[in-house]
């Protein structure tokens, strides 16, 4: 698939996290031998540089959206392309993305995340070179949408934040989102190390308690996938045994997997086996028993900017949305656009 269409496919993917269903795995015969262990991420995150514009971002013209746009959104169940005003659109997105009975700060931080990544995907114009409309309503190409779910409580947290965006050093920033990070948040090098082809500083490897209100399947889950699937993934000939994970990245997250002359990043390889498989790549275990290999790990999906569970619990604790999702996106200010 040609290289600017990764872009929405990978974003949204982002809307897999919130799948339904865990994966069971295969009794382990014994014996076994001892598991690679991944040791945990430290706690500590670094501190962010400077705040500086980033090379081939621009500036975001605030003039070009003084006033809501009505935008054209491809319907992609039905294959037809609808018009409506951006917020009217940004309901349904919220509706489905988040639970509709969720605190309201925690779906108003969806709101502003949501938004500031549908304006990114007008700039870029990607779904527009697709479908020759400005959004798409399929998952895996931006955002997934039902306005059916639509209640009061996805309306107010909409209408609250009405116009609110992203910015970083006065860019819009590409606020992709995960489902549960794990409890640590992942770098564009972790999940996305090609897709993004500009500079991400706002995406830094912060921790917070989102398991405390995650569900079980989301906070840890284990999967067996077998030695020569795991091999051709990699794309290896040799031993399955021989293969190991190479090196992490900040979040703790694979970084590179494989074995002799032969790897590839823990995203392409999760891409590889499956998503809904190998929930994340911030594993915590890896074991061999000769036939299997048994992953264990934590999180769910790519945990790449705003977790929503993480989202959930700051607004049970009382934090306002908008500080929310600057606390996800390291260095960035919520810019209004239009009243």
């Amino acid at each position: 698939m040609a290289k600017k269409y990764k872009y929405i496919i990978l974003t949204l993917l982002i809307g897999i996290l919130t799948v339904a269903g865990a994966c069971s795995f295969l009794q382990s015969p014994a014996p076994k031998p001892d598991p690679e262990v991944v040791e945990s991420p430290s706690s500590e995150v670094p501190e962010p540089e400077s705040v500086q514009p980033i090379p081939g971002v621009e500036t975001l013209d605030t003039n070009k959206y003084k006033n809501e746009p009505t935008i054209t959104v491809w319907i992609a169940d039905k294959g037809y392309i609808d018009r409506m005003l951006l917020e009217k659109y940004l309901e349904g997105v919220v509706a489905r993305e988040m639970h509709n009975d969720w605190p309201l700060e925690a779906l108003a931080a969806q709101a502003i995340t949501s938004r500031t990544l549908t304006l990114h995907a007008m700039e870029a114009g990607t779904i527009m070179r697709l479908h020759h409309a400005d959004v798409s309503t399929a998952k895996e190409e931006l955002q997934a949408y039902a306005p059916e779910l639509v209640n009061d409580n996805v309306r107010e947290a909409v209408r609250r934040t009405r116009g609110e965006v992203l910015t970083y050093a006065g860019g819009l920033i590409n606020a992709i989102y995960s489902s549960c990070n794990g409890q640590i948040a992942a770098t564009k090098e972790e999940s996305f190390p090609e897709e993004i082809p500009t500079s991400t500083p706002y995406f830094q490897p912060i921790t917070d308690r989102c398991f405390q209100y995650a569900p079980e399947k989301e906070q840890s889950w284990a999967v067996k996938i077998p030695g020569a699937e795991v091999a051709a993934a990699v794309g290896y000939s040799g031993n399955p045994k021989d293969i190991r994970i190479l090196e992490k990245g900040p979040s703790g997250r694979i970084l590179y997997i494989g074995a002799g002359d032969k790897k590839i990043y823990g995203s392409d390889f999760r891409k590889k086996v499956g998503y809904d498989r190998l929930k994340s790549t911030l594993i915590t275990e890896m074991n061999y028993d000769g036939e299997n290999f048994t992953f264990k790990g934590m999180g769910w999906g790519n945990g790449v900017g705003l977790c929503q569970w993480g989202a959930y619990t700051f607004a049970q604790e009382g934090k306002k949305a908008e500080d929310i999702v600057k606390t996800y996106y390291v260095g960035t200010e919520v810019t209004k656009l239009w009243q």
